[in-house]
Parts: structure tokens; sequence; C-alpha cells
């Protein structure tokens, strides 16, 4: 299987990103490739869909499925085309829905010719349609195997610790409650994940809108059924996340192996703040709660709460998660988590 090495995105109006990613090691079973978006909200998705249509966006290292996440208050107000060349070009198509609930979509389109690699995409708003208020781009280098609904695994207790995790526990530094799955509507794992021993985490974001009209529930379904289905993961590939209002939302767990690092997801629990923090900074609530559960974590698991072990994932190379904005606050989380915090 062919991976996405590094991301070379250029338009014909300059260059919009550049970034790389890591392949998962040989013979790994689990998930383990996160790919580098393209993300678009406010005045660059004006920009990007002036007209209706994007210009060519060229994807240098190639790929054969487009995954896309968008919000849209019409259905049918994006489609996509992709090209080899950059001069013939397919159909335009309407992407296959994963997931619609309010405004929030989810999907992909495949290139024609699963034998080739695409090099070239362009995204338009069909003619009466209201544009898209956010959408993420994400170049694929394969297509994952159709869904077989025999690899459907029940959902699992939420381990030996159900109480410890996801009651209303104290912690040395605070109280904290872990949202269940259960409580955020999640869809029961698609395949068997591996089990670990936590000894690490990494700070994510999820490049969702920060300002969001979505509940975080809503918002949490929308993310699992796209790495579901379009990515062909297990499950959402965090074992946590925390919404900005600072609940955290029990993701895979602590226990089973996530999809968040490429090459480093064995032993490492990801945490993803949801929403984007390029320039906006995480809440207080966010920051105390995700110090709570790190100091949570270090009570289960002996995870140390150094900086060289609780990390943001662009130290793992190929990608700005979890933005410049958290990345920046990965300090003061650690010291909340050390020494404890309150919020109103």
């Amino acid at each position: 299987m062919r991976n996405l090495r590094c991301l070379t995105v250029s338009v014909a109006f300059g260059m919009l990103a550049a970034a790389c990613g890591n392949d998962p090691s040989p013979g790994e079973d689990h998930d383990d490739h996160a790919l580098e978006s393209l993300r678009f909200e406010g005045e660059e998705l004006s920009v990007l869909l002036a007209g209706g249509t994007s210009q060519p966006i060229e994807i240098a290292s190639g790929f054969r499925r487009v995954g896309l996440l968008w919000d849209a208050a019409d259905e049918g107000a994006l489609e996509v085309r992709t090209s080899l060349d950059g001069a013939a070009w397919s159909d335009w198509a309407a992407p296959a829905i994963v997931s619609q609930e309010e405004v929030a979509h989810a999907g992909h389109v495949d290139i024609s010719d699963v034998d080739a690699m695409a090099a070239w995409l362009q995204v338009r708003v069909p003619a009466g349609k209201a544009a898209p208020t956010f959408l993420v781009i994400e170049p694929m280098p394969d297509i994952p195997a159709a869904f077989d609904p025999s690899d459907v695994v029940p959902e699992a207790e939420e381990d030996t610790e159900a109480a410890f995790w996801w009651d209303e526990q104290p912690t040395p530094i605070g109280t904290l409650r872990v949202y269940s799955r259960a409580d955020w509507g999640a869809r029961a794992p698609r395949c068997s994940s591996s089990s670990m021993n936590p000894v690490r985490a990494t700070i994510h974001h999820t490049v969702t809108p920060t300002s969001d009209s979505m509940s975080p529930q809503a918002r949490l379904r929308q993310i699992q059924a796209f790495h579901q289905n379009s990515r062909g993961w297990c499950d959402i590939g965090y074992n946590y996340l925390v919404s900005r209002d600072g609940r955290v939302w029990r993701g895979r767990g602590p226990t089973t192996v996530g999809a968040h690092v490429a090459n480093a997801n064995t032993g490492n629990i990801g945490i993803s703040l949801i929403g984007t923090y390029t320039s906006t900074r995480v809440t207080a609530t966010q920051m105390c709660n995700t110090a709570k559960l790190l100091r949570r974590l270090k009570q289960a698991y002996g995870i140390s709460l150094a900086r060289s072990n609780v990390r943001g994932h662009r130290q793992y190379g190929g990608t700005a998660c979890p933005g410049n904005a958290l990345y920046g606050q990965i300090d003061a989380i650690l010291r909340k988590a050390n020494r404890g915090c309150q919020v109103n």
C-alpha cells in the first residue's frame, strides 16, 4: 500500500500548504497514519470559492481519495473533480456521504482509475446552492477496503476502571468527569484494535470550527464517521477529546491503541481538543480539564507529566497540529496538571 509521505499543495494563485506525513510501520495491525488536511473557513474559504469554483489544487504526492468535512445549510453544496495531469478532468461528482447531521457533513470522492494516482483537484459550489461555511480537504493515497458489517465488534465495557474514568471522580487537583461513548452516541468499533499500556500522551486539535454551531456530541459523531468510513479506521482516532466548554469525552479510551501519530501510537494516548487552535487559544476550562485528565492518567498509569513525555503532535514531525496557539499552551497545561487549577 502506498502512503502519503509528503503533501505538497499549490494552486494557481500560490502555495497553500506544504506538509509531510510519515508512513505506518510495516506489519502493524492498528490504524497508524495521521494525514495532513487543508482547512478553509471565513475569508480563506471565500477566496478559495470565489466565483463558485476553486482554482486547480495540485497534490504533488498524488491521491486516490479526497476526504471531505464541511458545514453547509444546503444539501448538495459541494462537488469535486480530479485530474491525473491538470489537463484532462473527471466529471464533477458529489461526495459519497458518510455522515450528515444538521449542517455538518462528511464524505469522500474517489478517482475513477484506482490504478492511477491523481495529482490535481478542484471543488465547486453548484449553481443555486449556498456555499459551505467550513471545509476540510484531505487527499488520501489509497482507497480503504469497503466496510464489511461482520467487522463490527461489540462495544466493550468502558474497561475494568469504568467508574474511575467517566463518573465524577476526584483527582489530586480537582474533580473530573469523563463522558462515556454512550453520552455522545458513538458507533461501535468496526474492527478490533490492539490494547496497550499507556506511557505517554500527545496533544492534538480536530481542525473543526472553534466557534461551533454544532453540539460537541454531533461534532464527535461526524469525526468518528469520517475516520471509520472515509479513512477506513476502526474507530475515532483519538483516545480522548475535550470540547470548548471543557467537557472531556472518551474516544477509544486509555488502553486501546489509537490512530493519531504515525509510527508512534503504541503506548501513546491521543488527546484532541475540539476546534482549531492556530491563532485562537483554548479556554481556561479546556486547559484545566485537560490538565485534570493528564493527572488522572498519571494516577492510573504512572504517565509522567514532564514536557518530554507529553508532546504536541508536531513534535513527531510532518504537521502543524495542534496549532500554534495550543502548542504554546502545553507548558501551561502541564503546570496546571502538576500544581492544580481552578476555574469558575
